[in-house]
């Protein structure tokens, strides 16, 4: 017996199979919940359909979303922390009438783009992408929305994108896709969980400005 006498153990009691029943249908309740709140606010999962951004990214890759970034990313306390779509970004994105793309971020509000040559210049400044290996040029001189050489200027609330695969991706070079509206954004890839082995975070791909 306790020296205290404040102090009093209480009964243990012993759970029956329904008690147990209970504690895991509450836990399911509880993950399950978990699930539908980050499904819903958090993040979403994609599937990789197709060859338009190899060689970074392949046909059935799963790759989970943030969704955090498009809710609240172009709020001004968020501008203010670079808590935005940024050059280098891997999105995903619907326009009406079409599927989910998978594409990259190129240019943002208010910059001005230029293709020629098989080569990028933002604000008439070349660019380097680092995540996407030397390789014979790519085509450019059949794009329906950006002409060899034509300098467009991305309207605000919009995005240039485009795939990693320049030469088998549809993207903002052509009349259906053109710039993308915020809106139609989804979020930012941030992780890929399969295949395992390729298991692990995707940050924004390195950009270098060519002087």
């Amino acid at each position: 017996m306790s020296e205290n006498p404040f102090l009093h153990s209480l009964p243990r009691t012993k759970k029956g199979v329904g008690g147990f029943f209970m504690d895991a249908l509450q836990a399911i309740v509880i993950v399950l919940a978990l699930f539908v709140v980050s499904y819903l606010f958090l993040v979403i999962p994609n599937q990789v359909d197709g060859q338009s951004m190899e060689p970074n990214f392949h046909d059935n890759e799963l790759l989970f979303t943030n969704k955090i970034i498009q809710i609240i990313g172009d709020k001004e306390f968020m501008k203010e922390r670079n808590y935005n779509y940024r050059r280098g970004d891997v999105v995903i994105f619907q326009k009406p009438g079409h599927d989910d793309f998978i594409k990259r971020v190129i240019a943002l509000p208010g910059d001005e783009i230029m293709i020629q040559s098989g080569k990028i210049y933002i604000n008439n400044t070349e660019i380097h992408e680092m995540y996407i290996p030397d390789s014979p040029q790519w085509r450019t001189n059949t794009y329906s929305f950006i002409s060899e050489g034509e300098t467009k200027v991305v309207p605000i609330g919009h995005y240039f994108l485009m795939g990693d695969n320049r030469n088998n991706s549809k993207d903002s070079r052509f009349s259906d896709i053109g710039f993308v509206s915020r809106e139609h954004i989804k979020g930012r890839v941030f992780l890929r969980y399969w295949p395992f082995e390729d298991f692990g975070f995707i940050g924004a791909g390195e950009i270098e400005y060519v002087t």
